[in-house]
């Protein structure tokens, strides 16, 4: 770019580079008012325009530079980037295409191209752009793009060619990188060809070796080892490995595998040896490490197993390394597998034991270890029923004792960093559980307003304690409040990858609560990371490309694949679809025209392969393994976590309303939809992913859509329209109505869907109208004079007066919470817990916690009474 020109455009560069789109904006429209058909300034003016939200206006741009075929660098970077952040990576494909045919022995200009494909997923234009980029430029990476490539296309063929081009450079010594080695690898082992894999790794060349000190890969010759069933060479690795690092598990796991395949007395011996020579070791050592004794008790659990080693040697061995590591926070997770065979009376026995080991301490350091160690005891004690909640009064005792030891551990956390931890939180956690357990039990919402009470509590000591907010916000949201988790949401910075994997707990049928507004910001928030996938993403693949890490490339995409296919998208956008309906459907006329207007495409009907990212371990459990976790107790229903059934039963039913509103025929067909929706309905499995009212909801569309197919086709719909009515009037319009010893989450959404219900239904009916010509006043009148003679007509009005039936009695038990949650409530409810006789004693001391939330409480319920009353309301004044 000569100094004229720079000049000319520093100004819109400078405004670029400032962030200041309007002012680039203007500056962009001078230079093109001089110079109309300037390719690098409409370019600049397509960023901007993307940067701005006009994506159309910025694509119709890119189109135009694109056919003029721009040859200079700053032109093909400014119309990349805009066509980057559009998503447009094909069109950037062509744009490199037809620079590089301009100019063939440009090797930046095919770099690019190649890169653009790799953008695109383009693994066959990868392999042909890389193998000419080898054969101009001779360059040994081009020819290693080219095998990547190939190994991308998962064929028989391509790993067939895959694995010759490679054998062939290993012959010519083009193999220099251990990055090469692991390619070789990745081809052999994706064939299954394990053999020619180990072989590859036995060798004795300099590259091998220098391969070999990766741990990455010994662990891959060790995985090979087993699956080749080289027994004999896996014990033999494994015991090198751990001699020169007692602390290795994966290589104690290969170990002690490699011994259950032999099955011989001697490498019994031979791996009690073992264990007894690390743990002499790691004693003598500076620092304890917890492998080898970790190891002794996989070996005798293995052993155990196999009628080899008594239950009392595995417990006495599990009683010494609480002993010894009872003080770490790992130290239930490392036993309870070990000791899950105990029963309670033996496992009563057993806790004293462990009890006796934690001696008195006298000052702060032992202090504080104690207090992990009292921890790790009554998580053991949970998981090995010890917690059992069948008498209340011992429940609630022992929740008093579990907070007494909160308490008593709070002053040794005096001076801890904001972002630390109480040492003691834990027991405020499992205080939390039996509460829970209380809940289930006796249906008495006092036990969860304690739980949340004394968890508010901890929380206050310990203000990034997100296990303790994830516990909040589920607790909340089993009693239908929605404002506290809301507010704990924004104080967990939830960011990037976390929107996807997180994001469910504060957002999963967070709708039934009334709360449109918020959840709806909160769901757009949610989709920053899908926007970021597709522009991110690609370029992490360029650079392992540019770098040579071929090892992470499978990675890369494996990872762009999965938030592709998301299942938490596909719930985020189906939930958003439904939050804009009900803006929009207070009036039957703009509730078709919502349908007229929404495009379906991203609503995938058919039975998709989705990736189920959400994260549920991260919420503690301490439950035994015979009973349900922590997080599926600590939900409203247990089918809260939206599956893939779900999502393509939403997805068929917005699809369905879609069809029957629209004015151009799209090719859908209506009965195919409908045939599918009823199928699945039919399906035990599917209905188990459902709640109660969301599957009666699908029921009732499923039959009013076959009620309409027949009235198009001229068929009577009478016995369609009967069903649909006897599901309205006996099971979508049954609403329980609010207890006041359990207000839930339940009747919000029994509300919520009943009104969902009445809104699908208004259109599905409005269709029916006019495929009938019930499209007057008179029309309508005649038409129930009609039903006297006609039973189709009949069933048709009896429909019509049960839909508005259904809705009035809905905004009766609606009103009824307006009127519920006042003050009057919060002194009654405050009075059932506190006045109890099973209410835990540190909250009778302080009874103003339970007063503030259940305060907060109410003034969530009565918000979201009041909105769905509004939105009820404004549906009724329109009948």
């Amino acid at each position: 770019m000569d100094y004229t020109t720079e000049k000319k455009l520093r100004p819109l560069y400078e405004a670029l580079d400032e962030g200041q789109n309007k002012i680039a904006l203007q500056h962009c429209a001078k230079l093109l008012k001089k110079s109309p058909d300037w390719p690098l300034v409409k370019a600049l003016k397509a960023l901007v325009l993307v940067r701005t939200g006009k994506e159309e206006e910025s694509l119709e741009l890119c189109e135009q530079v694109k056919r003029v075929i721009p040859t200079d660098e700053p032109t093909l970077q400014a119309v990349t980037m805009a066509l980057k952040e559009l998503g447009q990576h094909s069109v950037i494909v062509e744009l490199y295409e037809n620079a590089a045919n301009q100019q063939p022995k440009n090797e930046e200009f095919a770099n690019h191209w190649f890169m653009a494909m790799v953008r695109n997923n383009d693994f066959k234009g990868q392999q042909a752009a890389a193998v000419k980029l080898h054969r101009l430029f001779k360059h040994n990476k081009y020819l290693f793009w080219a095998i990547m490539s190939l190994a991308l296309q998962s064929t028989s063929l391509a790993y067939v060619l895959a694995e010759r081009m490679m054998a062939k450079a290993r012959e010519e010594g083009r193999l220099q990188e251990v990055e090469h080695m692991r390619l070789y690898l990745l081809i052999l082992m994706d064939q299954k060809k394990n053999s020619e894999a180990l072989q590859l790794l036995e060798d004795d060349a300099p590259l091998t070796q220098k391969a070999l000190r990766d741990p990455e890969i010994r662990q891959i010759k060790s995985e090979l080892f087993r699956d080749n069933q080289q027994w004999q060479q896996t014990l033999e690795m494994s015991q090198a490995a751990l001699e020169s690092e007692a602390d290795d598990w994966f290589h104690w796991l290969a170990y002690f595998e490699a011994m259950d395949a032999l099955s011989e007395e001697k490498v019994v011996r031979e791996a009690e040896a073992l264990v007894a020579r690390s743990q002499r070791t790691v004693l003598d050592s500076k620092v304890l490490k917890r492998g080898p004794f970790l190891a002794e008790l996989e070996l005798d659990d293995r052993l155990r197993k196999v009628g080899q080693r008594s239950k009392e040697d595995v417990l006495n061995h599990a009683l010494a390394y609480f002993e010894r590591f009872g003080s770490k926070n790992c130290a239930f997770e490392d036993l309870y597998s070990y000791v899950s065979f105990l029963e309670p009376e033996r496992a009563k026995t057993w806790i004293e034991k462990v009890k006796a080991t934690i001696h008195e301490a006298d000052n702060k350091a032992a202090k504080i270890k104690n207090v992990h160690k009292q921890v790790n005891v009554r998580k053991l004690e949970r998981f090995l029923g010890l917690h059992a909640a069948t008498n209340i009064q011992e429940a609630v005792e022992l929740v008093d004792a579990l907070w007494a030891q909160y308490l008593d551990a709070l002053p040794l956390g005096e001076g801890l960093k904001k972002t630390e931890m109480q040492y003691g939180d834990e027991f405020a956690i499992l205080a939390s559980h039996l509460l829970l357990d209380l809940y289930h039990q006796q249906k008495e919402c006092s036990y969860l307003i304690q739980a949340i009470s004394l968890l508010e509590s901890a929380l206050k000591k310990s203000i990034h304690n997100f296990q303790i907010k994830l516990i909040l916000v589920r607790m909340y949201t089993m009693l239908g409040v929605y404002k506290r988790p809301f507010e704990i949401y924004r104080t967990m910075e939830i960011k990037q990858i976390q929107f996807d994997t997180m994001i469910h707990y504060f957002t999963d049928r967070f709708a039934s609560l009334g709360c449109i507004d918020e959840l709806e910001d909160i769901l757009h928030e949610s989709l920053l990371i899908y926007k970021s996938n597709e522009v991110e993403t690609p370029e992490m693949l360029v650079k392992a490309y540019q770098y040579g890490t071929f090892s992470k490339i499978q990675e890369f995409i494996e990872f762009r694949r999965r938030l592709d296919t998301s299942l938490q998208h596909a719930i985020t956008q189906i939930e958003i679809a439904r939050l804009d309906y009900l803006h929009s459907s207070f009036q039957t006329k703009y509730a078709v025209q919502f349908f007229q207007e929404i495009d379906t495409n991203q609503f995938t009907v058919t039975d998709k392969d989705y990736s189920d990212n959400r994260d549920f371990r991260v919420f503690l459990n301490y439950n035994g393994q015979d009973r349900p976790t922590a997080e599926e107790l600590c939900k409203p229903v247990q089918t809260t976590s939206s599956s893939s059934e779900w999502v393509q039963i939403m997805s068929i039913i917005l699809h369905i309303l879609s069809v029957v509103c629209e004015t151009k025929k799209s090719g859908r067909d209506l009965n195919q939809l409908s045939d599918k929706l009823k199928a699945l309905l039919e399906r035990e499995e599917v209905r188990k992913q459902l709640s109660e009212s969301e599957f009666w909801l699908a029921r009732y569309v499923s039959d009013l859509t076959q009620a309409l197919i027949l009235m198009k086709t001229s068929k009577d719909a009478t016995g369609e329209l009967k069903n649909a009515t006897g599901i309205l009037e006996n099971h979508v319009s049954k609403i329980d109505a609010f207890l006041e010893k359990n207000i839930s989450w339940n009747v919000f959404h029994q509300i919520s869907t009943s009104l969902e219900a009445f809104n699908y239904g208004s259109v599905l009916i409005e269709m029916m109208n006019r495929t009938l010509g019930l499209n007057s006043k008179d029309a309508k009148r005649k038409a129930v004079e009609k039903a006297k003679s006609d039973p189709q007509m009949a069933a048709f009005v009896q429909l019509q007066e049960s839909s508005k039936k259904s809705l009035q009695e809905t905004q009766t038990i609606a009103r009824s919470g307006k009127d519920l949650f006042r003050a009057q409530l919060q002194r009654k409810l405050c009075k059932d817990v506190l006045e109890s006789d099973y209410v835990v004693r540190y909250l009778k001391e302080q009874p103003s916690l339970v007063h503030d939330y259940v305060k907060l409480m109410i003034q969530s319920w009565s918000l979201s009474s009041t909105r769905l009353s509004e939105e009820i309301d404004r549906r009724v004044q329109k009948l």
